[in-house]
């Protein structure tokens, strides 16, 4: 049973060139939005942003390039286990962790909660083991290599909900918490449906950037461009677009947010 949803700030990053974004300006803003979900199961984390450790040794865990490029803003503030301390939850009430995907800027908190279990694809925790440039960009293993408890679930198409299939055999939550592959961005990027009293939330990590881009009408080249260079297959990213797309105009009643959009997470934070 689910009791509440959190939405939290875990992580701020500038980068230059705003248009690259979706954006208007010089700087862009892109933000780690996660979730905090409260269910009889104990606290289930939605992605976990940069953790403790990527702030105290950004070079060592992030990489000089990343950031750099990036921007970061330091402030420990802005991890998930700060957060969930001024929520008045200890870091071990976190029983589970959904990770969309193992980019660095989604992986980095799993070292500060040491004892929740972590559900993913295992052709993304597969993919995160491959020696390529852009794997190397993409993926730090020691943000989660020495971490103890996982539950490696097979990309096999489960039951429908509405145009996506969700996977099979994660059945932890009662059909209340879904996980639904949207690949493209990584090899086992996967976004996570929540039931709500009056919907659905539809949390699709990097599938997208922008809320701009789920009104077909939105031309936006250069987001476009950003978002095929950081892909694992863009023909299946773009695939995944379409059909969230397709999702977003039929289905009203499904909240659909994306990982890195600053206005998605700023009407949450401020009707909180």
């Amino acid at each position: 049973m689910i009791y509440n949803v959190h939405h939290l700030h875990c992580g701020t990053m500038c980068p230059v060139c705003a248009p690259l974004y979706g954006q208007k300006g010089f700087y862009g803003k892109m933000v780690c939005h996660c979730l905090l979900i409260e269910t009889d199961k104990g606290l289930v984390l939605v992605d976990t942003g940069f953790g403790m450790q990527d702030y105290l040794h950004p070079q060592a865990r992030l990489g000089k390039l990343f950031s750099k490029v990036s921007a970061i803003q330091s402030d420990f503030n802005l991890t998930a286990i700060s957060q969930i301390q001024k929520l008045g939850f200890k870091p071990s009430d976190v029983k589970h962790i959904l990770v969309s995907h193992l980019d660095l800027d989604h992986a980095g908190g799993i070292s500060d909660f040491p004892q929740a279990t972590i559900h993913i694809l295992s052709s993304e925790y597969n993919a995160a083991q491959k020696i390529s440039v852009m794997n190397k960009l993409r993926y730090r293993p020691q943000q989660f290599k020495h971490h103890r408890y996982w539950n490696f679930l097979e990309p096999r198409n489960g039951e429908a909900w509405f145009n996506f299939h969700k996977v099979q055999g994660f059945n932890i939550f009662n059909d209340e918490i879904l996980l639904i592959p949207l690949l493209g961005h990584t090899a086992g990027h996967c976004g996570i449906a929540i039931k709500q009293q009056t919907g659905w939330l539809f949390f699709c990590g990097d599938a997208y950037y922008s809320h701009l881009e789920l009104d077909r009408k939105n031309k936006l080249p250069l987001l476009d461009k950003l978002e095929f260079a950081f892909a694992e297959n863009n023909s299946l990213r773009l695939k995944t677009l379409s059909e969230i797309q397709n999702l977003a105009q039929t289905e009203p009643q499904i909240d659909i947010i994306c990982a890195h959009d600053p206005t998605d997470l700023e009407r949450y934070i401020q009707n909180a």
